[in-house]
């Protein structure tokens, strides 16, 4: 199959819908929980690094990193345009998607401002009747995905 099935995808919507509202609400033990236990989650550091997180327990330092700043209530993550394609590791129930990805920050009355833009590569794996978050790439809009436009 080339596609999920449009009940697949609609729970994998939601998978998304819970990640960016778990995170922006600070709520740490829901976002832990929509991923496997033995996770892997890739983010572009402010520095240009990657920092990779494997598991649970690291993955949960992660989040925290962000929920216990003082200044991050206000932030709304957005995910969209969603493309699904086959597992690279052809396992089944499993799915590679593809979106892109925003941050803006909202502290009235000051008008809401972009904070970051970029793109998601994640693998989706339905465990025990529930989708969650195998893998993780959190990337800015830059670097590998734009290396077609150097060769011009």
């Amino acid at each position: 199959m080339l596609h999920p099935t449009v009940e697949e995808e609609l729970a994998i919507r939601e998978l998304y819908a819970r990640y960016c509202w778990a995170l922006d609400t600070g709520d740490t033990e829901a976002y832990c929980k929509l991923f496997t236990d033995d996770a892997e989650v890739t983010e572009e550091a402010a520095s240009g690094g990657l920092e990779v997180r494997k598991g649970r327990d690291e993955i949960r330092k992660l989040v925290l990193k962000f929920h216990e700043r003082p200044d991050f209530p206000g932030h709304q993550h957005q995910m969209d345009q969603f493309i699904f394609e086959p597992d690279p590791k052809c396992r089944a129930e499993h799915w590679e998607v593809r979106s892109y990805a925003w941050a803006t920050i909202n502290h009235p009355p000051e008008p809401p401002h972009l904070h970051w833009c970029g793109h998601v590569r994640d693998v989706v794996a339905k465990v025990h009747g529930e989708w969650k978050f195998a893998e993780k790439d959190i990337m800015g809009w830059a670097g590998e995905v734009l290396h077609r436009f150097e060769k011009r």
